[in-house]
């Protein structure tokens, strides 16, 4: 897969984008007509965790009635990017974004879904990304990034495949807003996620060029990145290189966020959640901010935090971040 990191690999992105750009306005989809009225956008990011199954119900639940209450505040949480969908026999669920999208259905709150299995197979236990969007999907697609050997256990090494799901969204009153949705590997090397970021942003650099319109854009998501980390910090700087603005940092003036002295930044394994242990020897995870919101075209952002985090709240081994971003 390493042909993606080259010129030629580009072109052939872009062959394959123009068979996987798929209008979708022949759906009967939701709208979000109160956007315009309000002049920003609000978005969820969130790792729902897979491997979690007995308490699942109860963290959907949990997710629901949080962007509920969102809403009854007068802040309807307007996108929800969702990694770690699970579905199958073994998973004991078709799809758990289906499972949320039919809560939030039964609290009157209505999105359309997209969604895109990356791993496993289908009927029996698959992993895979999602959006979630009040606003109507326009058109869709999803590429499969650079499969890495990830270790997936002690000494256990697998080449796993990892993606980005894109869905371009209408916003009334602004226009079109390009969505992407990524979960980068996690048991690899920094160097090996640092390629699947080259992909990334070579992706988005070739939609943007194909599909036309004002190059708005919200990539989030599970990078399993720490910037307390050294080696990971050139992905970041990718990121940013490339006109993104990290929506945590930005709004709390921070750069690595999640240090021992402050935990307030922290996304994944937040002191006191009982989600995060380890799945071989059951201890607990370290804290680390490894899920990012960045945007492109935008802003500023007028509000971002970590949540989905304390008791009851507890969701995952991830805590959520959710930003409120203007348009500018």
């Amino acid at each position: 897969m390493k042909w993606f990191a080259n010129p030629r690999g580009v072109c052939l992105i872009a062959l394959i984008l123009s068979f996987l750009y798929v209008p979708l306005t022949w759906a009967v989809q939701v709208a979000c007509p109160d956007v315009s009225g309000r002049n920003y956008i609000n978005v969820l990011t969130l790792n729902l965790l897979f491997s979690e199954i007995e308490n699942r119900d109860l963290r959907l639940t949990r997710i629901a009635d949080f962007v509920n209450q969102e809403t009854e505040s007068g802040n309807p949480i307007d996108v929800i990017l969702l990694q770690e969908v699970v579905g199958g026999a073994l998973a004991q669920t078709n799809n758990s974004s289906i499972d949320l999208l039919s809560l939030l259905a039964r609290r009157s709150l209505h999105y359309n879904l997209r969604y895109k299995m990356v791993n496993g197979v289908s009927g029996l236990l698959s992993v895979g990304d999602a959006i979630l969007t009040r606003c109507a999907v326009k058109s869709a697609l999803a590429i499969t990034l650079p499969a890495e050997s990830e270790e997936v256990f002690d000494d256990v090494h697998i080449a796993l495949k990892r993606n980005v799901l894109m869905a371009r969204i209408d916003v009334p009153g602004f226009g079109s807003i390009d969505i992407y949705d990524t979960h980068l590997c996690s048991g690899c090397s920094a160097s090996d996620r640092f390629q699947q970021t080259l992909v990334l942003m070579r992706v988005v650099k070739v939609v943007e060029m194909r599909m036309p319109g004002n190059n708005s854009i919200i990539l989030g998501g599970d990078f399993n990145t720490d910037l307390n980390i050294p080696d990971n910090v050139p992905l970041y700087t990718l990121i940013t290189g490339n006109g993104f603005v990290d929506t945590y940092a930005a709004f709390n003036h921070c750069t690595s966020c999640c240090t021992p002295r402050d935990l307030s930044g922290c996304t994944f394994a937040v002191p006191g959640d009982p989600f995060a242990t380890d799945l071989i020897t059951g201890a607990s995870e370290q804290p680390a901010r490894i899920d990012y919101m960045f945007i492109k075209g935008l802003g500023p952002v007028l509000e971002s935090e970590v949540v989905l985090k304390g008791d009851p709240l507890w969701v995952s081994d991830h805590s959520g971040v959710l930003s409120k971003i203007s348009f500018r």
